[in-house]
């Protein structure tokens, strides 16, 4: 194990690591727990404070040189309160299992103000694979302020996707309750004992076994959109979770993601009124000129 002397004023050890190996303060008590960080040769407690001449023991298997890497980051729009971004598709908003760096949050941390080790700011989330507008907010109070919005559905957010068949009626609101599916954690299911789900959508253009649609979450659910149109039978285009494996599109067509793209984004905060609005990205872009020319 490599040792440090350490020569700073006294503070809990799980601060200092999360500092020193520029990691959240979890995932360094999750290091000191697991005996990979060891304060005089021995397995303390997190919560140690550690003073002046105390060695830190560091397993050999930690490099201390090696920083979280954060993503580029196309930032919209930004105040003494915001953050709105435009996320590119690949992209983690915060850290969680098997993504500890290269995170959005990683990216703009130096930005917030708020306290909170793991989702700093974090108002709502796009999956990794869905592109678009996000808001993160730069202080509690707007922070509070906007999640009292999406609590009172007053907070708009509007996607633009792709699904699978041919969507009827032309305008519709799915109504369906959605839940952690009992099998997969890491998914969602449709279920009469979930919570209340509704989404609305309106077709903006038919092409040939796939339909073009607007649509816009009334609850904010995980993995909503793609939840209801898979379970009305229309399931996303590009979804390797909630399509079949025949319903996804191969990479050489231009997209290797689920077709799914935060459009635009509608608050209020302090009195003023905010919108944006997110043009598809060009893998989408792409594949919905390759469907006319067919």
């Amino acid at each position: 194990m490599k040792s440090i002397k350490y020569k700073g004023e006294k503070q809990r050890l799980d601060i200092y690591v999360s500092g020193l190996l520029d990691i959240t303060r979890s995932q360094a008590q999750k290091r000191i727990k697991s005996g990979e960080i060891k304060v005089g040769g021995e397995q303390v407690n997190p919560s140690k404070m550690v003073a002046q001449g105390d060695v830190i023991k560091i397993s050999e298997k930690i490099s201390i040189q090696e920083k979280k890497e954060a993503p580029d980051v196309n930032i919209v729009y930004e105040d003494e309160n915001i953050i709105v971004v435009d996320k590119d598709a690949g992209v983690v908003v915060y850290p969680a299992d098997g993504h500890d760096s290269g995170t959005l949050i990683d990216a703009l941390r130096d930005k917030i103000g708020i306290q909170d080790e793991e989702r700093p700011g974090v108002v709502h989330r796009l999956d990794k694979d869905t592109s678009g507008l996000m808001v993160f907010a730069k202080n509690q109070k707007s922070l509070e302020h906007l999640q009292d919005q999406i609590r009172d559905r007053k907070f708009e957010k509007t996607y633009l996707t792709l699904v699978w068949g041919k969507v009827l009626p032309e305008k519709g609101t799915i109504d369906i309750p959605i839940q952690r599916s009992e099998k997969d954690r890491k998914k969602m299911e449709a279920s009469s004992t979930g919570r209340e789900s509704l989404t609305e959508y309106e077709v903006v253009k038919y092409y040939d076994g796939m339909t073009f649609l607007r649509v816009k979450i009334i609850t904010g659910r995980t993995h909503q959109i793609r939840v209801h149109f898979a379970g009305i039978g229309y399931p996303v285009v590009g979804d390797k979770a909630y399509g079949s494996r025949s319903s996804v599109i191969p990479a050489q067509a231009g997209i290797s993601r689920q077709f799914l793209h935060a459009h635009e984004l509608g608050f209020e905060l302090f009195g003023k009124k905010y919108h944006f609005t997110s043009e598809l990205p060009k893998d989408l872009e792409k594949l919905l000129k390759l469907k006319e020319n067919q």
